[in-house]
């Protein structure tokens, strides 16, 4: 399915119940690293990049052949690809992501990584924070 509705209309639809994003995520959104938008991909490139969308980065790495079960976070949250090849499934979803690949995650979905091939995967998970008063 194709919409044209954007990802925080679809958010607001889908954490309201209504309509056909209830309890789904009809497209992924994947955004891919542009080196002449965002530079030379290093990891303090895109820590700096999740940090302008408001997300706290963590970094991580999964083995080859590693599979994390479906989990459901309650805030939003980011996956983004240092290097290696990355499948993440979300609501059913699947799509590979590999080096400058973040892929949005939206709270209440149901997420699934797996390292794809022989090499292992490096990661930065972020979450976006909770109010700060």
């Amino acid at each position: 399915m194709i919409t044209s509705a954007t990802p925080e209309a679809l958010l607001a639809a889908r954490t309201a119940g209504n309509g056909p994003t209830s309890g789904m995520t009809l497209l992924m959104r994947v955004e891919r690293w542009d080196v002449h938008r965002d530079g030379t991909l290093t990891e303090d490139a895109l820590q700096r990049k999740l940090k302008t969308l408001g997300y706290d980065p963590l970094p991580t790495s999964n083995p080859a052949g590693a599979i994390a079960s479906a989990r459901v976070h309650r805030r939003d949250r980011l996956e983004a690809v240092l290097a290696g090849l990355l499948k993440v499934t979300i609501d059913g979803e699947s799509a590979i992501l590999t080096a400058g690949d973040i892929v949005f995650i939206p709270a209440g979905a149901a997420r699934r990584v797996e390292t794809v091939g022989t090499s292992p995967v490096h990661c930065l998970e972020a979450v976006l924070p909770t109010s700060r008063g």
